[in-house]
């Protein structure tokens, strides 16, 4: 298929080529300098696109029904393939990374721990760390969003996850070895050099997460973190995690518990900030339920309904997982074209959250396209927030609590102001693969 746009009709989809591919680069400058721009304009050329990085074709399903298809059967379209192995030398082969077949029984294994019950445990922490991140505001005081969100983030996973506080300095340590790894691991995925940065960062991150298990082994039993709970899990055979799946699993949490949440926040801080309105609305419900500016807790959150579209619209518009990478493991037809084993599927939940054909007028902050009649009569495969199907995040229930906690407790007490003269991004980060704003800062007002 040649790279000029070119849509052609099968008996229910349309095919096309994305334009604008570069000779031996493919689609490669494009993404590297818009990706959102990119990736956005993809649902307008036709049902099944086909775009290139670099040598390697791959088809994004852009159409309802298609992503049905390939989210549904994670047998056939599995997770693997030479661009995901990059991603694998940093979470190795934990639940987020593993194939079809390790998939099962990791998911087993993990999935007490993520039980509502557990959650609501998990909750206390969300409480308790969030209001010690509203204490440490003054009114007036200016933030650097993203960081304080992903620091807030780190501390709920780590005491989640290894019953301990995380201290700043290993929190940064973590945050700029997850940064500079991946960064580098999207390089090689687009056939960029990764750099000696990347290679240090893959070794610190093993080096660190080694050191937090070793420490909690040293710990004794009698724990109830969630570590504590994989240590002990049985499968149905009477297996148990191995040592390098521990390891892979706790490299995962911590970066799905942590920068991912954080990001989230950060974009719907900049849509309130951005939306006054909305932001009214969003604090009346606050200022009704949480008496005397509390703290929310898990009790709450069935009070808080607009808060909770909020959040969802938030993660329509900027889902942090952006791009999933799947590798058809046998010949399948799909929308009609015949897709040979080993071809590359790239899903994209921003191009299905930005697709006019599922999310009427895409670009509108609208959080109440959430409430119940109109959420009903959306394509049951449109939103992948925490992606979709089989592969669906385990932690979803988590992330939606911590999320909507640190939420509440933050705006309950303070009002997040532009700063004159710095205008409030749009545009995430070049390069990342969690889709986060580029520097944003804004002035947190007393209430």
């Amino acid at each position: 298929m040649s790279s000029s746009a070119r849509a052609t009709a099968t008996t229910t989809h349309t095919h096309a080529a994305a334009p604008g591919a570069v000779p031996g680069l493919g689609h490669l400058p494009a993404l590297v300098r818009d990706p959102a721009g990119f990736l956005g304009r993809l649902p307008g050329l036709g049902d099944l696109v086909e775009i290139r990085l670099g040598p390697n074709r791959l088809v994004v399903p852009c159409h309802p029904e298609l992503l049905r298809q390939v989210y549904a059967d994670d047998r056939t379209f599995d997770k693997g393939g030479p661009l995901y192995q990059r991603f694998r030398r940093i979470l190795g082969n934990g639940l987020a990374t593993c194939a079809h077949a390790d998939h099962r029984r990791q998911r087993r294994l993990l999935q007490p721990e993520f039980r509502p019950e557990r959650v609501a445990e998990y909750a206390d922490v969300m409480t308790r760390e969030a209001a010690l991140l509203a204490e440490s505001w003054r009114p007036g005081e200016v933030v650097e969003v993203f960081p304080a969100c992903y620091r807030f983030t780190l501390r709920v996973v780590a005491r989640s996850l290894l019953g301990t506080e995380v201290p700043e300095a290993l929190a940064d340590r973590l945050q700029h070895a997850f940064e500079t790894a991946f960064a580098g691991a999207l390089r090689r995925v687009m056939l960029l050099p990764a750099g000696p940065r990347y290679r240090a960062a893959v070794r610190t991150l093993e080096r660190t997460v080694a050191e937090l298990v070793r420490d909690h082994r040293a710990a004794g039993a009698g724990r109830r973190d969630l570590l504590a709970g994989l240590l002990t899990a049985r499968d149905e055979d009477g297996s148990m995690l191995s040592d390098r799946e521990l390891h892979d699993q706790v490299v995962t949490l911590l970066l799905a518990g942590a920068e991912t949440t954080a990001s989230q926040l950060s974009w719907t801080l900049q849509l309130l900030t951005a939306h006054p309105r909305v932001l009214a609305a969003v604090q009346a419900e606050l200022d009704a339920v949480l008496t005397g500016g509390r703290p929310a807790a898990w009790a709450d959150l069935p009070r808080l309904p607009y808060t909770a579209r909020v959040l969802t619209e938030a993660l329509r518009l900027y889902p942090p997982g952006w791009v999933l990478l799947r590798r058809c493991t046998r010949e399948v037809e799909l929308g009609g074209r015949v897709l040979a084993a080993g071809s590359q599927v790239l899903l994209s939940p921003y191009v299905a959250h930005h697709n006019p054909r599922i999310f009427a007028d895409p670009a509108r902050f609208d959080p109440d396209r959430w409430l119940p009649e109109r959420a009903a009569a959306l394509p049951r495969w449109g939103f992948a927030g925490f992606s979709n199907g089989p592969r669906q995040c385990i932690g979803a229930d988590y992330a939606r609590a911590e999320a909507a906690i640190a939420l509440a407790t933050l705006l309950v007490r303070y009002q997040p102001a532009a700063l004159p003269g710095e205008p409030l991004h749009d545009r995430p980060v070049r390069l990342t693969t969690v889709l986060r704003p580029r520097r944003l800062r804004l002035r947190m007002l007393g209430r």
